[in-house]
């Protein structure tokens, strides 16, 4: 994920000058003690007590994922992180990204100093998005302790964010129903499967799979667009909710598709008769960025920085990979118990994920949106 953006060092200067007021903004109250976050690394943890001792009042919106268990840790988060900084006050805003981020254009268009949301959690494709749209505020890799122990592929060149976790694209099955098991990529255009694939809105990943099997690259789609506009009758039906795809996949309506790991396990764990396989050639990472929005205050962006550094521990990186479903992505975090033994948390998984440049993704998601939906979606 690493990107070189020349604005991005001007905005880390920007953000350090900030930091650099941290005296002016403890007041004289000083800082609190320490407790399992780091408060001594916020000046808005005070020492007077449970009303915080005065100083300064911030309120933050943190955009969270709408559904499952992806809430339950950003509000274990804050409500510790409140405890230790009285004087921070953390609100939610719950929605998809795809639907939240329309939103935070919206407001960004009608008052560029009052963004919807603060800082949140965001998905590759909205990440880089939100880069190409000059969203995010870069980050002070430098001055956030827990920075350090973040692995490359979650870090940017240009800090405009930074990794906590990545789900997976592999294959999802219901091997019951469609009687077999497959374990490589090209299941998804083998006329053995014909009829038996469900798809979500425009699955660029499905192509790009069918890209690197013949040849090409995400530079070189076109040996992936010729199988698909060529096999288009493989897709049974193209859902549109996750209820509707958990559907079709557990009745045998199309048993196979690619999808998240993680949001595969959360039905296999409430019961669907689905198994994730991890493709002989490698599953696809997806990252989840932690990212702070540009055109907030100073103070604003000064606590989000600290919020996301605190996120970072081993302690929370954990937590999010056990709600998430995610491989955290720290290299002190442990695996939890629960996702040890999973297909997707083997180290052989890990090592062997495909490597994949977002930027082109994010660059060529409108273009390859329209191709799909004329070329390949009539023919279905």
């Amino acid at each position: 994920m690493n990107n070189t953006d020349k604005s991005g060092a001007r905005g880390i200067e920007a953000v350090r000058s900030r930091l650099s007021r941290r005296g002016f903004l403890m007041g004289t109250a000083g800082l609190a003690a320490a407790s399992t976050l780091s408060a001594c690394s916020s000046p808005f943890a005070q020492d007077g007590g449970s009303n915080g001792g005065g100083g300064k009042k911030l309120s933050i919106t943190m955009f969270v994922f709408l559904g499952g268990d992806l809430a339950k840790m950003p509000k274990e988060f804050a409500k510790e992180y409140m405890e230790s900084n009285p004087n921070v006050s953390i609100e939610f805003y719950e929605q998809s990204n795809s639907v939240g981020y329309g939103k935070m254009l919206a407001q960004r268009k009608a008052d560029p100093e009052k963004p919807l949301v603060n800082m949140g959690f965001f998905n590759t494709n909205t990440s880089i998005q939100g880069i190409g749209d000059d969203m995010w505020e870069s980050l002070d890799y430098s001055s956030m302790k827990n920075a350090a122990d973040v692995l490359p592929i979650f870090q940017r060149d240009d800090h405009k964010g930074i990794g906590i976790g990545s789900d997976q694209y592999g294959l999802l099955l219901n091997p019951d129903a469609l009687g077999s098991k497959p374990t490589s990529w090209s299941a998804l255009w083998d006329r053995k499967y014909k009829g038996t694939l469900s798809l979500f809105n425009f699955p660029w990943y499905a192509v790009y799979a069918a890209a690197l099997a013949n040849g090409g690259s995400l530079d070189d789609m076109e040996p992936g667009w010729k199988i698909w506009e060529e096999r288009a009758d493989q897709i049974k039906l193209i859902v549109e909710s996750n209820p509707q795809y958990l559907n079709v996949l557990s009745d045998g309506t199309a048993p196979l598709t690619t999808y998240f790991a993680g949001t595969g396990q959360q039905w296999i764990n409430e019961g669907a008769p689905l198994e994730y396989v991890v493709p002989d050639e490698g599953a696809m990472p997806l990252p989840v960025f932690l990212q702070s929005v540009a055109g907030q205050g100073d103070d604003e962006t000064e606590v989000c920085q600290d919020i996301i550094n605190e996120m970072l521990s081993p302690k929370w990186v954990s937590r999010w990979a056990e709600t998430s479903i995610e491989i955290p992505a720290t290299q002190s975090a442990e695996i939890p118990d629960s996702l040890a033994d999973l297909p997707a948390f083997q180290q052989s998984t890990i090592d062997g994920l495909l490597e994949i440049d977002y930027d082109i993704v994010g660059e060529k998601q409108a273009e390859w949106t329209e191709r799909w939906n004329n070329n390949v979606v009539p023919k279905i």
